[in-house]
């Protein structure tokens, strides 16, 4: 009986040998070289169906240097993929929720927290406004895009990064693949002495410009301090010492004045936290700030339109450029695609436009007074240039809510954590994250990202150890 297994499998064996030789052959003489890849293909596909968290590992390993389909020159009609993470995110999702059907008791708990809740609210209303929408396939592949993060990078993260190691693992993973484009992009831009205009795309074709660039930076630059802050081992500090001095380089020769100011801001308002001060207290003074910024808003108004410098090759003028609402293009035209977001918000209040709309609907929006030297009358420059406005306008008042929901379930969470965690580990991991991702949702007001994979595998990620940690409370905290 044995025998005669064994020849069955040799004979299944050989066919299937005979059959990919052939496959080969015929595919090189047509010219598609991509057969000769297949072999890795299936290898992939046969890891991740014994352990799917080897895939998982895999796909943030590669987001750091993943390229577009675009920058490669690939044409896959009106789809623009990021190669290799997105098909391979296909893959992951797939047999993600193979593997929660099969752990039905997983999905229970981890939907058992505010967070996931408010995530679901989020989606669902994505999902109405994308059937609504103004341009329903458009819509349905970008929530279909955006569900395919979620599952993965939220919902299984929250079963894979379940301990100490494994968070320091994810920051390492992405962070040191990022630092071979860090060192690429500052190698290619010294080459022009390290100018503002060059250094602007000297990221490519990694990242599209200076400022996704920018902002990913600053989200990983918090995480690998608290690696170092909490490895005992020397290797491992001498080595997340140095990725950490060079994201703090490759941030300030990004230009990105967004990335700047929005992980200074993110690094004040944590000493707060970490001085322990009430939730009450907390609010009174984000409360007060508000205020302060309504009563002085025209002399706030004034201040900045008296400011004319323009970003400049000198760090100190180029940060100061920041706050120049008159002359500088760059924020001008933000302006002018803020403008156009609320007079789309005005006109579709409730359901908005549909996700992934704007950019094909703003151009009608725009008044010859607000538009730049940067400007396009086909309305071909992209995105809302604001999480916040891009939701408003094209999932409405209710979007912009759920979003908002995530963030006050999100912070109140890490806030919570903290106050009452023993561990200092996991304490300072906490303080990381709360800068990272305040760093980048502040960021958000003047950029939105996260329809990248680059962006949004480290954001979904981090609020996944978050409810992570909240799971394994009792083992971490008390």
């Amino acid at each position: 009986m044995n025998l005669s297994t064994n020849l069955n499998k040799n004979r299944l064996s050989f066919i299937g040998s005979i059959i990919f030789l052939f496959s080969i052959v015929f595919f090189l003489q047509s010219g598609k070289t991509i057969i000769l890849i297949s072999p890795l293909v299936f290898i992939i596909i046969l890891i991740s169906l014994l352990r799917i968290d080897y895939l998982f590992y895999l796909i943030i390993f590669l987001t750091p240097i993943s390229i577009s389909s675009s920058n490669l020159g690939i044409k896959l009609g009106s789809i623009d993929m990021a190669l290799p993470t997105e098909p391979l995110l296909l893959l992951s999702t797939i047999l993600t929720i193979l593997y929660f059907l099969q752990h039905l008791k997983l999905i229970k708990r981890n939907l058992n927290n505010s967070i996931s809740i408010s995530i679901i609210l989020y989606l669902f209303w994505m999902l109405i406004s994308s059937i609504t929408s103004t341009m329903t396939i458009v819509s349905l592949k970008f929530f279909l895009t955006r569900l395919c993060y979620i599952i993965t990078f939220f919902f299984l993260a929250i079963v894979v990064l379940k301990n100490k190691e494994r968070f320091n693992f994810f920051t390492l993973l992405y962070s040191i693949p990022f630092a071979l484009v860090i060192v690429s992009t500052i190698i290619k831009h010294s080459k022009y002495f390290f100018d503002k205009q060059s250094g602007h795309f000297m990221m490519w074709p990694y990242f599209n410009d200076h400022t996704s660039y920018g902002a990913m930076i600053a989200f990983f630059i918090p995480l690998l301090f608290c690696v170092f802050l909490n490895s005992r081992k020397v290797l491992l500090k001498i080595t997340t010492f140095f990725l950490a001095i060079l994201f703090l380089i490759g941030l300030i020769l990004s230009f990105s004045r967004a990335a700047w100011i929005s992980l200074i801001c993110a690094t004040f308002i944590m000493f707060f936290i970490w001085l322990k001060l009430s939730v009450r207290t907390l609010l009174t003074i984000l409360f007060s700030l508000f205020i302060t910024l309504f009563v002085f808003q025209n002399n706030l108004i004034t201040t900045l339109s008296n400011n004319d410098q323009d970003s400049s090759d000198n760090l100190v003028e180029h940060f100061s450029s920041l706050s120049n609402i008159t002359t500088d293009a760059s924020n001008m035209e933000r302006i002018n695609r803020w403008k156009c977001a609320l007079k789309m918000f005005k006109e579709k209040p409730i359901l908005g436009w549909g996700p992934s709309t704007y950019q094909f609907n703003y151009a009608p929006y725009q008044i010859s007074s607000d538009k730049t030297i940067i400007s396009t009358n086909y309305g071909d420059g992209g995105n809302a240039h604001s999480e916040y406005l891009g939701i408003l306008s094209e999932s409405g008042i209710i979007g912009l809510l759920t979003l908002f929901l995530i963030l006050i379930c999100v912070f109140f969470k890490i806030i919570k954590l903290y106050y009452n965690c023993l561990d200092n580990d996991i304490k300072r991991l906490l303080l990381a994250l709360f800068i990272s991702l305040l760093s980048y949702f502040i960021h958000s007001l003047f950029n939105n990202f996260l329809d990248m994979d680059k962006a949004s595998i480290a954001v979904w990620a981090s609020l996944a150890i978050i409810v992570s940690i909240e799971q394994n409370f009792k083992k971490y905290c008390s």
